[in-house]
């Protein structure tokens, strides 16, 4: 079996989402992947030389291809960039942006056996539509992450696209129960298919990692990119609540630019094979989301791995979390979490086994045999 994978993101970035687990999951399955992961810009040259995981894609641009644990990953090299400015924001643009690559992606596609894939596995991505039409694939099947008309800084004409390919392809996955009743008058077969957590992130690991060996218990811990999506005040106030705790932020990105207390260390982007054993040495692991129509939409990754490491949670009440009915603890406002965080670690932290057994429930091999099931596979 050989599928096609159009995403948005590096396949070996820090931040890892769905599709990367997915990708393994079709991997460990016998296919052979390829992934058509974020595009570069001749631009990107001159940003390489300062930002590593550009230098790395340019290189896996450069060798055609790169193959790692059964997936191929591959970076194409666009002179059509799709971005919300003038002229690049066009249809004829977003429509094209594939089609003017160097070298051609079409000719790579069929040099490396792609041209007509078993599967085409589509996601939020700017070029996913025009990777669906290239494709010719038997089967087609879109997974929606995010709720792109919340996200900001996409193209009007790239949504259209997005739609027009959402309302043909053979199947549709969502990750929220929101999502799934937007879509329900045009594709009432939507599937509902929300994040879940890989293998590994069960095992821990009796060796404490030498980067937290300067960060006393108890430990705070946030992992994830530092995006729009983070309520920072609310990190903020969990460090001002509670003084005597180390708060951990680790993901790529910058954060808010505010004061925060001397306890709040963001430590920067953590590779994801080695969280597990991260998690596992510290003592509460929280969500901190901005309520808004996007994170309403959203299912935290985040929150399963912690419950899957055993960890205490506190999450901000999104409704796609309050609907998984977790055994995290769900607070409204900084404050109302910066107490629940004060009291779990005051020794309400009880109950490491229901949350290993909620997170058993929702592994990633789990979601895998409903996507097999839905396209026939």
């Amino acid at each position: 079996m050989r599928v096609l994978m159009a995403e948005a993101s590096d396949y070996r970035g820090a931040t890892q989402a769905g599709s990367h687990a997915l990708a393994r999951e079709f991997a460990r399955a016998g296919a052979r992947v390829f992934w058509m992961g974020a595009s570069l810009a001749p631009h990107s040259t001159l940003t390489a030389a300062h930002d590593p995981h550009t230098r790395r894609r340019l290189h896996v641009w450069w060798k055609n291809g790169v193959q790692a644990d059964g997936v191929l990953e591959y970076y194409p090299m666009t002179l059509l960039p799709v971005s919300d400015r003038p002229l690049l924001r066009s249809r004829f643009v977003a429509a094209n942006t594939l089609r003017a690559t160097l070298p051609r992606v079409a000719r790579l596609l069929k040099k490396r056996g792609f041209a007509s894939p078993d599967v085409a596995w589509l996601s939020n991505s700017r070029f996913s539509s025009p990777a669906w039409k290239m494709a010719r694939a038997q089967k087609s099947a879109c997974r929606l992450s995010d709720d792109w008309a919340h996200l900001g800084r996409v193209p009007r004409t790239m949504l259209d696209l997005h739609d027009e390919m959402v309302d043909r392809v053979d199947a549709v996955f969502v990750t929220s129960r929101r999502q799934l009743a937007t879509l329900r008058a045009r594709r009432p077969d939507a599937v509902y298919l929300p994040n879940g957590v890989a293998d590994f992130f069960f095992e821990g690991s009796a060796t404490e990692p030498a980067v937290l060996a300067r960060f006393p218990h108890p430990r705070v811990v946030f992992v994830g990119a530092l995006d729009a999506w983070v309520d920072f005040d609310c990190i903020a106030r969990i460090g001002e609540r509670v003084p005597r705790a180390s708060v951990l932020i680790l993901g790529p990105g910058r954060p808010k630019a505010r004061p925060y207390p001397d306890n709040v260390h963001f430590l920067g982007p953590h590779p994801y094979r080695e969280l597990p054993a991260l998690l596992c040495h510290c003592d509460v692991g929280i969500v901190p989301f901005v309520r808004s129509e996007l994170t309403h939409a959203v299912s935290p990754l985040k929150l399963f791995e912690y419950l899957a490491a055993g960890l205490a949670t506190v999450a901000t009440r999104l409704d796609e979390i309050e609907a998984s009915e977790s055994p995290a603890r769900l607070c409204d406002d900084p404050d109302a979490f910066a107490n629940a965080v004060a009291s779990l670690l005051d020794g309400e932290a009880a109950g490491r086994s229901a949350r290993v057994a909620f997170a058993r429930e929702h592994t990633w091999s789990r979601r895998f045999d409903t996507v097999r099931a839905v396209l026939e596979l």
